[in-house]
């Protein structure tokens, strides 16, 4: 049902131009996006202390910007991230795919595992302040996240490794602050913060707890990016 309304919201956007009253609204955006990725310390022990901790992934991304007023727009976009978390979780090896498959029933945890994502972000923004050399936004918008792989650090040469997943891990809700500083005619410095206040996402068959035989890893994030606007 999410994906369903994601991808209504990704025709709506696609119409927007259309829209527009005023021409030469179009900007594209490069930029790097280090965050702070919170997580817990461990998701398998039903006894052990659970708290939260963070740990610093960067990714990057590029998108295009629809100004269809001089207060309001809209972008969206293609980005990579490779978010590690520092975790300790159970790998249920009689799930992987030959040759790291075992019937064993060692018990095997994660020192730390990556997820290798695809990021399709679409946000909406408001112009609170908008001058010639300087604009300040608000910014709220939705990221569909495309998992290509998982990689799992166990501290067994037989069972980390990197594994292929392909499939739509999930649907992040974001908001946040932006600004834009013109550097010099038609380049822009930008730079915004935002947090991931909704982050759902599916359970990862390799992984296990306590209490269930597949279990997803929550997590929620601090997000800047960083980088230039340039008009089309």
């Amino acid at each position: 049902m999410i994906m369903r309304h994601f991808l209504i919201l990704l025709l709506l956007v696609s119409f927007i131009p259309a829209l527009g009253q005023q021409k030469n609204k179009l900007q594209v955006s490069f930029q790097l996006q280090p965050e702070l990725t919170f997580h817990q310390n461990q998701y398998s022990y039903r006894w052990r202390e659970k708290h939260t901790k963070s740990t610093f992934n960067i990714g990057f991304s590029t998108a295009v910007q629809y100004n269809f007023t001089n207060r309001l727009f809209v972008d969206i976009g293609l980005g990579y991230l490779s978010r590690k978390l520092n975790t300790s979780v159970f790998l249920d090896q009689a799930t992987l795919p030959a040759p790291h498959y075992s019937a064993t029933k060692e018990l095997n945890h994660t020192q730390h595992l990556s997820y290798r994502t695809l990021q399709i972000p679409a946000n909406f923004g408001y112009k609170f302040i908008n001058k010639q050399t300087f604009n300040s936004y608000f910014v709220l918008g939705v990221s569909a996240n495309y998992l290509l792989n998982a990689s799992y650090k166990v501290g067994n040469p037989q069972y980390d490794d990197t594994y292929k997943k392909d499939y739509w891990q999930g649907v992040s809700f974001n908001g946040g602050l932006g600004a834009d500083i013109r550097l010099i005619k038609n380049i822009f410095l930008f730079n915004s913060i935002t947090y991931s206040f909704i982050n759902p996402v599916q359970a990862d068959k390799f992984l296990f707890s306590q209490d269930e035989k597949e279990i997803a890893l929550p997590h929620n994030y601090l997000r800047v990016s960083t980088g230039i606007k340039i008009p089309l």
